[in-house]
């Protein structure tokens, strides 16, 4: 993995300059191995690189072909593959590094490279002879990348704090509503007015002509869609298969061991049991809370029966809790609220400690696979959302709503819910509306995120949307966000192998009946059941988030007083309208004040 900080048009030089002397720490961590500069007439850049693949001398960046220069952050499955279709075309590579591999695709292929690419990237691209800059994101936004532009000059940058303030603009208070209702700040937007996040699956493109910066719109080159091909259960599941057993091939590529995390789950243990076949040694690491949590038996128990020696199994302390917490600005440069960045950056820590710098991770699965409880609820409600059951169910929802608001829980709420505000409330991983819209003043609708990706499935049936909302939205920039910087701020390459393209490509074939035919992640189970002899597949799934009933004690009445002050949100009085998962909103609340304590 790679840390990215360029100045596009009309350079900045003492800016420039000034800020990588204070980013150099976080420039660091994303790419410990080596950093190398360019200067170029209309580009300056810094990148800083950890190496997976090559050496020092194989793979450097930023890297040059003819008349393109590239930063590129990230990991290409398919590299061989596509160094077989350029050397046919008549390219010729000096190393083993996917960096030739790609900055030769798009000499070649222009921004329809990224449609050929499977993996996890951001790239920034100057061509000389344009005078253009090119920011680009994988398919599901695995990498970040981040932009802030004027009329003359454009920063960009992995993270939020490598855009220099100055060029960021006032602080966007619709953000503090943004993150209030979903936990995060989806993109294009971040705290600041003025910087802005590539979207996942796209590209944004500026020109430098007559000194001045002219910025496209964004342009999307995926799209996820439900083909529903796939209607039978015994094709769905031989198709994933044979896509897990292909992707972790090519997962397990590296030039340095590769470590796998291992919570004894459904996803992670089939990660582990493939990658056992190319590596029985592999290095498997479980995060342990004690009591509290079954990661310990459930992982000791796969472990034994897979007779499968190289486990560690990192016991969680308080202090290790209360150093995370302590830096969870740091790492995320951004609010965030969900619980399981603690754990996640514990885990990579222990990853990077004990020597390997490339973990395999389960994430996305549920996403893709129908894993989580909203899926199922969905499954159960959804033949009630046809309209013609609105004079019996939404009708009377809507007189006594109040009455039912008031005193019911969440979910007999959704029962009263139309397709559409029943998509958007599970998507709503924050404070409900309805839970702040008496204790914010405000005409900003957060929602219009979510309205914007349903105006555009049309058509689907309600589970198919919200598969796609998973995707689109909570997929990228609560799951992924939260991978990439709690490991990146360990210095190691987390490689969600379930987003492999074959494995993504598979699921979007099968229809929404057959992934819930007996359950939640049906499929993935059927395969456990099938691989490996053992029970673990029937257990129920589990958060990995931090397991404590101390949550209240981190949010006080003091930092309710910082945070009235400054963005006018009482957060004591949103924690009094929550239905349920307070432990969440204490969290993040924390962390909101902790960022502005360090922003503002």
């Amino acid at each position: 993995m790679c840390g990215i900080l360029g100045n596009f048009g009309f350079i900045e030089y003492d800016d420039f300059d000034q800020h990588l002397l204070s980013v150099q720490d976080s420039l660091a961590r994303r790419g410990p191995d080596q950093i190398n500069h360019i200067d170029a007439e209309n580009f300056l850049a810094t990148h800083s690189r950890l190496i997976i693949h090559g050496n020092k001398e194989d793979g450097v960046q930023p890297a040059s072909f003819k008349n393109i220069i590239i930063l590129f952050n990230g990991n290409l499955y398919n590299k061989n593959s596509l160094k077989i279709d350029l050397e046919l075309l008549g390219y010729n590579f000096d190393g083993i590094s996917d960096t030739e591999v790609v900055v030769k695709s798009i000499f070649h292929w222009g921004n329809k490279a990224f449609e050929k690419f499977n993996g996890f990237f951001s790239i920034a691209i100057f061509n000389k002879d344009k005078k253009s800059l090119t920011l680009a994101r994988d398919r599901l936004g695995q990498k970040p990348l981040y932009y802030s532009n004027n009329a003359r000059s454009v920063f960009f940058g992995s993270t939020e704090n490598f855009i220099p303030k100055k060029f960021c603009g006032n602080l966007r208070k619709e953000s503090y509503i943004d993150f209030i209702t979903f936990g995060f700040i989806p993109a294009p937007s971040t705290m600041f007015e003025n910087l802005f996040s590539v979207m996942p699956g796209s590209f944004v493109e500026f020109f430098y002509v007559d000194n001045k910066v002219i910025k496209s719109e964004s342009s999307r080159y995926w799209n996820p869609s439900i083909s529903n091909e796939i209607t039978d259960l015994d094709i769905a599941t031989d198709a994933v298969s044979e896509a897990i057993s292909n992707s972790l091939k090519e997962g397990m590529d590296a030039s340095i061991d590769v470590a796998c995390l291992f919570s004894g789950g459904v996803d992670s243990s089939l990660i582990l049991s493939h990658a056992r076949e190319l590596n029985e040694e592999i290095y498997a690491i479980t995060a342990d809370f004690g009591s509290e949590d079954d990661a310990r038996a459930r992982s000791v128990s796969l472990a034994k029966s897979l007779n499968h020696k190289n486990h560690l199994i990192k016991e969680i302390k308080n202090y290790d809790v209360e150093d995370s917490l302590n830096l969870i600005s740091q790492i995320c440069q951004s609010p965030f609220d969900d619980t399981s960045m603690i754990p996640s950056n514990i885990v990579f820590n222990s990853v990077k400690q004990s020597g390997y710098s490339v973990a395999l991770t389960g994430d996305g699965a549920d996403e893709l696979f129908c894993g989580y409880s909203s899926f199922g609820n969905l499954s159960k409600l959804e033949k009630f959302l046809d309209i013609k059951f609105d004079p019996l169910i939404r009708l009377p929802g809507k007189i006594f709503s109040q009455p039912i608001k008031k005193f019911s829980s969440t979910d007999l709420i959704r029962f009263f819910l139309s397709e559409k505000e029943l998509l958007i409330d599970l998507s709503c991983n924050g404070f409900k509306k309805r839970e702040w819209e008496d204790v914010i003043d405000s005409d900003y609708d957060p929602l219009h995120y979510l309205n914007d990706i349903l105006n555009e499935q049309e058509g689907l049936r309600p589970l198919d949307k919200f598969r796609i909302l998973n995707l689109k939205f909570k997929l990228p920039y609560q799951m992924l966000f939260k991978v990439d910087r709690a490991s990146m701020y360990n210095s190691v390459e987390a490689r969600p192998l379930f987003l492999n393209n074959r494995i993504i490509d598979a699921a979007l074939s099968i229809s929404s009946s057959v992934m819930l035919q007996k359950g939640q992640k049906t499929i993935l189970k059927r395969i456990y059941q099938s691989q490996l002899s053992h029970s673990g597949w029937s257990l129920p799934k589990t958060g990995f988030g931090w397991k404590t009933n101390q949550y209240q004690n981190i949010y006080s009445k003091q930092d309710n007083d910082y945070l009235i002050a400054t963005t006018g949100i009482d957060g004591l009085s949103l924690l009094k309208n929550r239905k349920r998962h307070h432990k969440r909103g204490y969290y993040g609340l924390h962390s909101f004040v902790a960022w502005l304590q360090n922003n503002l």
